[in-house]
């Protein structure tokens, strides 16, 4: 069809065989990880460690472990910064015992395994995958079977291209049959906090310290 396909970026699931594959294949395409599945990591690493009644009853405990899933939102060369504030943090916190566990397993994990690079969203417009898995919501509604043959995977295909491009002429002329959600309208209000907290980073009218306290305030529950 000549259709030469070069994103500039992706956005996917922390699967490492699908970011090997992508970076092989499109050298010149960043892979981003998804904001979302990154906190839901943490959020379960969290449960796996015993910590549940320490994140939900502890505020500073809280704030500290929401702390860590916000550094995806500092420019990466901050992140390494960001982090010792933390670790430090925790070091004078009187759940140091603790908190040390999830510190162990963050560095290990997110430091180590899958670098800063990978998961920092700072540059990144859409800094979740959960679009592209609304999509496959709906197209897995349209299949209505688990086993569809080829043909009428095809056929929904075709369905939803007829939707999307009826969505985008509508958006396109300056309205849309869609009516905003409320979770469209709040997440679209968090992002110019995050713009306007960066700014303020990059300006200097705010600590490093005090912006990943204030993101750990926009870390919302996976």
């Amino acid at each position: 069809m000549g259709f030469d396909l070069k994103p500039l970026s992706i956005i996917c699931d922390f699967e490492q065989s699908f970011m090997n594959a992508v970076t092989n294949e499109l050298p010149q395409t960043i892979v981003i990880g998804c904001w979302f599945h990154f906190c839901q990591s943490c959020y379960r690493n969290i449960q796996t460690l015993g910590m549940m009644n320490l994140y939900e009853d502890d505020a500073e405990s809280r704030e500290l472990l929401r702390g860590f899933m916000g550094l995806a939102l500092l420019p990466i060369d901050r992140i390494y910064e960001g982090h010792e504030i933390l670790k430090q943090r925790v070091t004078t916190s009187s759940q140091a015992k603790q908190l040390n566990a999830f510190v162990s397993y963050f560095e290990h994990e997110w430091i180590h395994v899958f670098k800063p690079s990978t998961w920092s969203v700072n540059k990144s417009t859409w800094r979740t995958n959960n679009h592209a898995e609304a999509q496959n919501k709906r197209i897995l509604t349209r299949v209505a079977q688990p086993h569809p043959h080829l043909w009428r995977f095809i056929q929904c295909l075709k369905q939803e291209e007829s939707v999307i491009s009826h969505r985008m002429v509508q958006t396109e002329l300056g309205f849309s049959s869609i009516r905003e959600k409320k979770s469209t309208r709040k997440a679209a209000r968090k992002s110019k906090q995050i713009q306007k907290l960066l700014q303020l980073l990059e300006s200097k009218g705010r600590s490093l310290d005090d912006t990943i306290k204030s993101f750990a305030h926009l870390v919302g529950e996976p």
